[in-house]
């Protein structure tokens, strides 16, 4: 199943959609966050049909996981203005709200020019080993959906910095978009397993990507990667946060993430 394979939808109605929430996507308890912002995300580029906005910013909240299966996808367009459109996308499940999405699609515009950012210095993808699993068992399903290589240069538990770097890109070569961005800024083990791997594991209470570049204008050719970095500096009360930056291999900010998560 390629990544577009599973986040497909079919449309049901003016504002609603059908898809299938797909167990190859998951992790030890169920679906993974980041493969679920995708299908939202997917629902708000199918629905509002643009070839000049993209997703800009998108903040999911996740009020219940959903089961493998079968669900709907509600998109509201709350705002459609000259520049940037704000929509609302829900997904139902069994007749519950599983899912809560608000997100801005906007095209690009002229202002300030500046960047204090600087990727991350890891060794290139092909001095990198894949990546080895969190569990005995083997990897979870959603780790094989991926090519991934690990970058970070040090086993999980090894103590902080609660910080990861990781070489990934999808197995099939597809474009690149606000699905395939925050689907990656949620794909791989969270940073805190460097400290302690918490027994229930680390689900995510809210995730907020933003991209950060005219996706139109990268260079994006087939076998390229995408160097992911994750870092956490607090872990407290039960609670983590997560901030992720996605590079491509020359050095372009792609996005930025931010999530909450609890670690119990």
């Amino acid at each position: 199943m390629t990544f577009d394979d599973a986040i497909q939808l079919t449309r049901t109605g003016d504002e609603t959609y059908r898809c299938q929430v797909s167990d190859r996507y998951w992790l030890s308890h169920g679906p993974n966050g980041g493969y679920l912002a995708a299908l939202l995300a997917n629902a708000g580029d199918v629905h509002l049909g643009s070839d000049h906005r993209q997703l800009r910013g998108l903040t999911v909240h996740y009020l219940r996981p959903p089961s493998a299966g079968a669900a709907s996808i509600t998109v509201k367009t709350e705002q459609m203005g000259r520049s940037v459109a704000f929509q609302r996308i829900e997904m139902h499940q069994a007749d519950k709200l599983v899912l809560l999405a608000t997100g801005s699609w906007a095209n690009g515009r002229d202002g300030i020019e500046h960047s204090a950012w600087e990727p991350p210095v890891v060794p290139p993808p092909g001095d990198c080993p894949p990546m080895v699993s969190v569990r005995p068992e083997g990897p979870f399903p959603i780790h094989q959906q991926w090519d991934i290589r690990t970058a970070t240069g040090r086993p999980f538990g090894d103590g902080p910095p609660a910080e990861m770097h990781w070489w990934i890109r999808p197995r099939e070569h597809r474009p690149l978009d606000g699905p395939l961005l925050i689907a990656l800024s949620d794909a791989l083990p969270p940073p805190i397993f460097m400290v302690g791997q918490p027994q229930a594991g680390v689900p995510t209470i809210d995730l907020t990507m933003h991209t950060r570049a005219n996706l139109a204008d990268v260079a994006w050719a087939p076998g390229d990667w995408v160097l992911a970095t994750f870092r956490t500096r607090l872990g407290a009360d039960g609670y983590v946060e997560e901030d992720g930056e996605l590079w491509t291999s020359d050095g372009v900010l792609l996005a930025q993430s931010r999530q909450l998560a609890l670690s119990i």
